[in-house]
């Protein structure tokens, strides 16, 4: 088995282009790069160590002019005085009702704000209420609560800090409880109880005050890439396309010849790929350039190898270096012309294997004109809903002639016993996205609901050999089921649904061919695919599109511990030709909390609904995580993936990490690419 190259990008970040300055008691940043790659700074990368290591603040003008208030400095820990309380109680048809009122004055810092209920509430079930506040740019967000059964008074507040360059604002909080049981005085009389404080029975009282925490130095910044967006070359491009996918020879006017001063042999070797041709004649025996250093070429006439080692360049947008070994058996007296394989070295170490799926598959041809499916996992289930009776079927097989195996959905009235349309429509299955889709597989299922007869319908294409011409089939078998079945009942929704599921498994669907359509010798003969190319991109231009934005809600409840971020973002990666969409909330997103976790990696997934975006990154992503610190801006994909585009059998594993940002971002780079290739039953594994 041949082993090629799978591409693994190897931790690549990349850190926000825009950078802020911000203040905190903790201001002890690091920076480490991975001891792994010897790398200089970047500019970038030495603001963002400055910004970790000497914050300053650029305070807002309107928060300097509104007084006492964390924002503007000169601000201690709010100390809390009640005056004027009062607490109305009384009794209506629907059951106790109540008020609450008190002027709240912070001494400490000479602010008071005005608080009471806006509306009559259960003193048996205490809720949090909004105080008055000026609004102003500054002013805090005010609630408390009164607990009649312990005579508990609670306050909280918060206070959102904007700074001038429009960066993360920093958030202070400020919470405290004070009983006043021993300082009530009530009063009751026929329509309600009335109870009151003193005002000079209340003593001052303080409690919990939470300024910003920086907790940034736990993040482990890698510098982010300093290359240069690239265009992204696909498989048309001009000379890249044809080398990542034909890295071939073929060698014309070979001549053996013997002299006094050695044996030689000469040759013209025409380079599929670049559409170049260089004439060669060499000793026998040793490497030997053809008149540049571009092309080697051996010959050993004691086995008759003929090895090429040529470099070569294209120029399609980006100057891109290749270079490829191959060889061959030739007669030394040989007049024919040869074909030679090649192996590309650089940029990438592949072994290219590019054809239609399934056309060289070992025995296509005489396994396909007795042609069979097995069937690995089958489910049908019968839905009837108010009247609608509708149905679904899910089966994945696999075709022996060609190797290729699929998940095949069914959704309709047939494939329920009282649909309204009969039982013989075929469902199509999906149609990957194939760079040769004149040539790729085309599949459907059929199920009578009432004989339970599973059918199965597939075009494929073999390559040919010997004598034998490629050819193209087209075959339609049938099985009878063997199933068991449960019933589920929902009254609420007015729904039954009967499950069934093949009892033994694999279930050998055999076939006839329909249709068998003989095509030209060198039909599939180095066929240009066509669009996208996961492998190309990847090597030569990887890069991600993101936009991306976070909403950190600063509302009521005014607890530190419940102030959540949500992180939104959708992830266009090119290589893959998908995309993601990320929706994260928590606690640990808000910077500047006790609760924020920088340095935490979170999977590259939608938290919110958990639905895939896009079936090209389901396939082909293996891991996906990303890192965000709002104080900093600091924001890192780190991602794992594989290409099997251009050799099924050996994927190519690739690996990165990585930066996005802003409504019109620049793409995300990697810093680090590295790739190695593994067996197909290996990373299935």
């Amino acid at each position: 088995m041949r082993f090629l190259p799978p591409l693994i990008v190897v931790a690549l970040h990349a850190v926000l282009p825009t950078w802020a300055d911000h203040e905190g008691p903790d201001t002890r940043g690091r920076a480490t790069a991975p001891s792994a790659h010897s790398i200089t700074e970047p500019e970038s990368f030495v603001r963002l160590r400055q910004a970790r290591s000497a914050i300053r603040v650029k305070r807002n003008a309107k928060a300097s002019a509104a007084g006492h208030n964390p924002c503007s400095g000169g601000f201690g820990q709010p100390e809390y005085r009640i005056s004027g309380f009062q607490f109305n109680k009384t009794t209506i048809e629907a059951g106790d009702r109540s008020m609450t009122y008190f002027q709240l004055q912070d001494i400490g810092n000479n602010v008071s704000t005005s608080c009471t209920t806006p509306y009559l509430q259960d003193p048996n079930e205490p809720v949090w209420n909004d105080c008055e506040g000026d609004q102003g740019p500054v002013s805090p967000k005010t609630i408390f609560k009164y607990t009649d059964s312990t005579n508990e008074l609670e306050i909280n507040q918060t206070w959102i800090c904007e700074l001038e360059n429009k960066t993360h604002p920093h958030p202070y909080f400020s919470s405290a409880r004070i009983n006043i049981a021993n300082l009530l005085q009530c009063v009751d009389d026929a329509t309600q109880t009335r109870c009151t404080v003193a005002d000079d029975s209340a003593s001052p009282f303080n409690g919990d005050y939470l300024t910003p925490i920086w907790n940034s130095d736990r993040v482990d910044v890698i510098p982010p890439s300093q290359a240069a967006a690239k265009g992204t070359p696909w498989n048309p491009t001009p000379c890249i396309g044809p080398s990542f996918n034909y890295p071939n020879w073929d060698v014309r006017n070979f001549s053996y010849n013997r002299g006094d001063g050695g044996d030689s042999v000469s040759l013209r070797l025409n380079n599929h790929a670049s559409n170049q041709s260089v004439a060669c004649t060499v000793q026998e025996g040793e490497w030997s350039d053809c008149g540049s250093n571009s092309t080697s070429v051996r010959f050993i006439r004691n086995n008759g190898e003929l090895s090429i080692n040529q470099t070569w360049i294209c120029n399609g947008g980006e100057r891109v270096i290749f270079r490829a070994i191959g060889s061959v058996t030739i007669e030394a007296d040989s007049a024919d012309s040869l074909y030679i394989k090649g192996s590309l070295t650089e940029p990438i170490q592949l072994t290219p294997n590019v054809a239609p799926e399934g056309v060289n598959h070992p025995g296509c041809l005489e396994t396909s004109e007795t042609p069979s499916w097995i069937v690995t996992s089958w489910v049908w289930n019968e839905i009837w809903r108010n009247g609608y009776n509708t149905g679904n079927l899910t089966a994945t097989f696999y075709n022996p002639a060609t190797g290729f195996n699929l998940t095949c959905t069914g959704d309709g009235e047939e494939l329920n016993r009282d649909g309204r349309y009969g039982y013989d429509r075929w469902f199509g299955c999906g149609l990957s996205n194939s760079p040769f889709s004149e040539y790729e597989i085309v599949s459907s299922i059929k199920l009578n609901p009432l004989t339970e007869v599973f059918s199965i319908n597939q075009r494929w294409y073999c390559n040919g050999h010997d004598d034998q011409l490629p050819t193209g089939f087209r075959a339609v078998g049938d099985v009878d089921t063997s199933l068991e079945c449960s019933w589920n009942n929902n009254t609420a929704t007015n729904t039954t649904i009967k499950t069934c599921y093949q009892t033994e498994l694999p279930l050998i669907v055999q076939g006839n061919v329909t249709n068998r359509t003989e095509l030209a010798q060198d039909v599939f003969f180095e066929l240009p695919p066509t669009g996208y190319s996961c492998t190309i991109a990847s090597v030569l231009s990887t890069q991600w599109r993101s936009t991306w934005q976070t909403d950190s809600l600063y509302t009521s409840p005014t607890f530190a511990n419940t102030f959540k971020t949500r992180g939104y973002f959708g992830i266009t990666f090119l290589a893959l030709d998908g995309f993601r969409s990320v929706d994260y909330t928590d606690v640990s997103l808000t910077p500047f909390l006790p609760t924020s976790e920088p340095g935490r990696w979170y999977d590259c997934k939608n938290y919110e609904t958990g639905e895939e975006s896009s079936k090209a990154w389901a396939r082909n992503s293996l891991e996906c995580k990303w890192q965000l610190d709002l104080a900093t801006g600091y924001f890192a994909i780190n991602h794992t993936w594989f290409c099997d585009d251009k050799d099924p059998d050996n994927p190519d594993d690739e690996e990165i990490s990585c930066d996005p940002t802003g409504m019109n971002p620049p793409p995300v780079l990697p810093t680090y690419l590295s790739w190695k290739t593994v067996p197909d039953a290996e990373l299935k594994a």
